[in-house]
């Protein structure tokens, strides 16, 4: 009974959680995954840009902005390629 209950759990997350995957999604397109959704969230909240910003001595919030989005296309780009 905890088994189902398990995987009835497990098939509600995947479909609230794209970045879950499907079982035949590889280790590698897992993380690229992630680190899109780390990207986007990075340049999304305001404070975290802001500390971005700071840590990285930048002149400005807008450019960190357009550096993360720019390693968001690059990652889609890389997965693509190979």
């Amino acid at each position: 009974m905890s088994e189902v209950h398990g995987q009835q759990h497990y098939q509600v997350l995947k479909h609230k959680y794209i970045g879950l995957g499907k079982e035949n999604t590889t280790q590698e397109e897992w993380t690229e995954n992630i680190h899109r959704d780390t990207y986007n969230s990075l340049q999304g909240h305001a404070g975290l840009l802001e500390y971005l910003t700071l840590a990285q001595n930048s002149p400005s919030k807008r450019q960190v902005r357009i550096e993360l989005i720019k390693k968001m296309g690059q990652t889609k780009l890389r997965s693509r390629e190979e």
